[in-house]
């Protein structure tokens, strides 16, 4: 669309101003469409790869054997829970997502309560599930519930010398654990697909509640794939040199990670524990007195703000002097962003006292603001509401009565 009197350049350059600088916030809000689009477009893709393999796999394919499986072989049944997990996990995301807006679509939460409530419930009881279906089956499998089991006799040579018992313990073990037919591979239990999400969910708090938390999961992810590689290892090293996994691999008891665990659960309270550090300790300061006399602070005459970055300004405080105009100095330090700053009495801003030009750094500009009464009122940048702050209005005597002092 042309305007009256522009030209095909003046047109052009006008196109191109919006590629080159476009309105961060209007492509920020439609980020969650963007990867809306990009999962529909994976997941038809897969849809589609799927079709062509099963079309060029299908003679391939061996017929299905009929009757039960053989003797000491248990084929697991089915569960729900596999489902209804990344169910939860999707309420969680989206809770990240779906947060609350004022009219100008700019977020007034960090996260949507009751979305992030049900989904962590959601999560939780799925997890749970999924355990006690996998102790169901396991205890029922150990007592013999799915079928007769044909005890095959382990070998007491060889490679599997060192892995097997020899003496009495052989036969006791050999009556324990019967081995499945040859060429069968039955793969023992491991808790590590139990506690690797766990270190996934304490990574998503991270990412909700505090940087602390993530680094911590990180820190348990890390141990949950170490300790997962350790039972792969052992259970293929044991399965080539005997043809199957050696009893040790399949007690849970013996498997059970009595070192590592410990410092799984102290890793994860540790964790909550620097998380939670500061609210205690601003608890314990406001248990101290306040000093009879505010400290007193400088105002200056013509403030200054600055932006490096689009994360925040180089302050989250903004002390301005109140009860009279005052010229207000901003740097826009990064180049070719645009940035400005606003004043108003809150982030929906109802009244506005300043509603500053933007600039494309590396630019300065002063602001004439009129006069704002004392008090506390917030900023932000309009391209980029992430970057916000307190403003303090005080009397250039110092604070207004009453007000704590200025950290």
């Amino acid at each position: 669309m042309m305007f009256e009197g522009e030209s095909i350049i003046d047109m052009l350059f006008r196109l191109l101003e919006q590629l080159l600088i476009p309105n961060w916030s209007d492509l920020i809000a439609l980020l969650p469409w963007v990867l809306i689009v990009l999962v529909a477009v994976w997941l038809v893709f897969t849809v589609l790869q799927w079709q062509r393999a099963g079309t060029r796999n299908r003679t391939r394919v061996p017929r299905k054997a009929a009757g039960a499986p053989p003797p000491g072989v248990h084929m697991p049944g089915p569960s729900r829970w596999p489902f209804v997990v990344p169910i939860g996990a999707a309420l969680v995301l989206f809770a990240l997502v779906l947060t609350g807006r004022d009219a100008n679509h700019n977020p007034v939460e960090l996260v949507n309560v009751p979305l992030l409530i049900v989904g962590l419930i959601v999560s939780f009881v799925a997890i749970i599930g999924w355990l006690r279906d996998a102790n169901r089956e396991w205890r029922a499998t150990a007592a013999g519930a799915h079928g007769p089991a044909a005890a095959i006799a382990l070998p007491a040579h060889g490679p599997s010398a060192a892995l097997i018992p020899a003496g009495p313990a052989a036969a006791t073990v050999a009556e324990r654990y019967p081995e499945p037919p040859a060429g069968v591979h039955m793969p023992g239990p491991s808790p590590w697909p139990f506690l690797a999400p766990i270190a996934l969910f304490i990574m998503l708090l991270g990412v909700i509640f505090s940087g602390v938390l993530l680094v911590g999961g990180l820190i348990l992810g890390v141990i949950a794939a170490a300790g997962w590689l350790l039972d792969a290892g052992h259970e293929y090293r044991s399965t080539e040199a005997v043809g199957h996994a050696v009893p040790k691999t399949r007690d849970p008891s013996a498997v059970w990670p009595r070192r590592l665990v410990p410092l799984y659960g102290a890793v994860i309270v540790i964790s909550f524990l620097l998380m939670l550090a500061p609210t205690g300790i601003g608890f314990l300061n406001s248990l101290t007195p306040p000093e009879a006399t505010p400290t007193p602070v400088a105002v200056p005459a013509v403030p200054e703000i600055a932006a490096s970055t689009a994360i925040s300004f180089e302050t989250k405080l903004l002390i301005v002097p109140a009860g009279r105009p005052f010229d207000l100095v901003f740097r826009n330090n990064q180049a070719g962003v645009p940035h400005n700053v606003d004043i108003g009495d809150s982030a929906a801003a109802p009244t506005t006292y300043l509603h500053g030009e933007q600039i494309t750094g590396v630019e300065s500009i002063t602001y004439h603001v009129s006069d704002i009464p004392a008090g506390t009122y917030y900023f932000q940048c309009e391209v980029h509401p992430n970057m916000n702050g307190t403003v303090q209005a005080m009397s250039e005597a110092g604070p207004p009565a009453g007000s704590p002092p200025a950290s």
